[in-house]
This record gives C-alpha cells, sequence and structure tokens, in this order.
C-alpha cells in the first residue's frame, strides 16, 4: 500500500476515533441535546424577530436584544460542556503525531507541485532529511491536512455539535441588506 494512502487512511480514522470520543463525552448526553435544543429554537425565533416588521421599536430591539442573550448564553453552557472532551482529543491527536512522526520517520510520503515558502517548508519537511527535495513532504504533515480536512467533512456529516452561528460580519452575509441600512 502506498505511504500516502495509509497515511491518510490513518488520519481518517483518527478523525472517527475523535469523533467518538466526543460522541460518548458530550454529544449523547441529555444535558447537551437539551442546550442543543434551546439555541436551534432561540436562533428559529430571533431569525423569525428579525425578519419580522421593518418597524424599529423600543420592545422589539429589547425582545431581540433578550434573544441574542438568552442564544449566547446558551452556547456558552454548550462549550463549557465541550471543553473536556476537547482537552481529551487533543491528546488523542498528539499521541497519533507522535506515532506517525516515528513510524514514517525520513520517508518522504508525498511531493508537492511546488515550492513552499521557506517559513511552510518547516511544517512540510517535519522528520525529513535535510537533504530531501523542497517539494517533498513528510508523514507527519499530510496526518494533519487530512486530519483538519476529515474532521470539518465528519462535522458537516455528522452534525453532532451545536450548529455554527453565522460568524460573518452583516456586510459579507447580506451585502445587500447591508447597503440598503447604510442609506
Amino acid at each position: 500500500m502506498n505511504d500516502f494512502v495509509l497515511v491518510l487512511a490513518l488520519s481518517l480514522l483518527s478523525s472517527a476515533v475523535s469523533e467518538a470520543v466526543s460522541f460518548v463525552l458530550v454529544y449523547r448526553k441529555e444535558n447537551f441535546q437539551r442546550l442543543k435544543a434551546k439555541v436551534l429554537q432561540t436562533e428559529a425565533r430571533l431569525e423569525e424577530e428579525k425578519a419580522g416588521a421593518p418597524v424599529a421599536g423600543k420592545h422589539r430591539q429589547r425582545r431581540i436584544a433578550g434573544l441574542e442573550s438568552q442564544l449566547s448564553d446558551a452556547r456558552r453552557s454548550a462549550g463549557s460542556l465541550q471543553m473536556r472532551t476537547t482537552v481529551v482529543v487533543g491528546l488523542v491527536q498528539v499521541a497519533a503525531i507522535y506515532l506517525i512522526g516515528s513510524w514514517f520517520s525520513g520517508r518522504v510520503v508525498a511531493t508537492l507541485p511546488f515550492e513552499p515558502v521557506s517559513m511552510f517548508r518547516s511544517l512540510t519537511h517535519r522528520g525529513l532529511p535535510e537533504d530531501a527535495p523542497p517539494s517533498a513532504c513528510s508523514a507527519t504533515f499530510v496526518f494533519i491536512m487530512g486530519g483538519l480536512a476529515f474532521k470539518a467533512a465528519l462535522d458537516r456529516y455528522l452534525q453532532l455539535g451545536l450548529p455554527k452561528g453565522n460568524s460573518l460580519p452583516a456586510w459579507v452575509a447580506d451585502p445587500e441588506a447591508f447597503l440598503a441600512a447604510k442609506k
């Protein structure tokens, strides 16, 4: 089996184990499920309130501010529940990176189609000998990049955690509404 494919498979396995640990420690718990439902319900009510009449009355502004406060409190509570799983998953990932680095030490597992900037070369060459070509890529780098991609895909597919809030600025999320509000 190709080293590259093996490292990607190990990266997928590591990401799946991390998600399983998160599920066991946090996502299946009743407390987290209750907070997740509250976040979803509050987000829906907030969207309804914001989509309501364009009149900007004080009572409506207070309701919106109250809903935003409830949403932020629920997200903060859920975040504190997720903290212990973050520590465990971090330890699992550090151990996996150490094992990958020791198993594939000194072996080039991929070749980049370009020569990375010197600042990033230390990342792509981690564990490779000094005489390795500049476009060579180590197993550690492939494992970490694969892990980032697989973790994001698993999060999106399984939808176990909290939904991601709209963290984009208003002018990026809805430029037409932003420009209309400025007039």
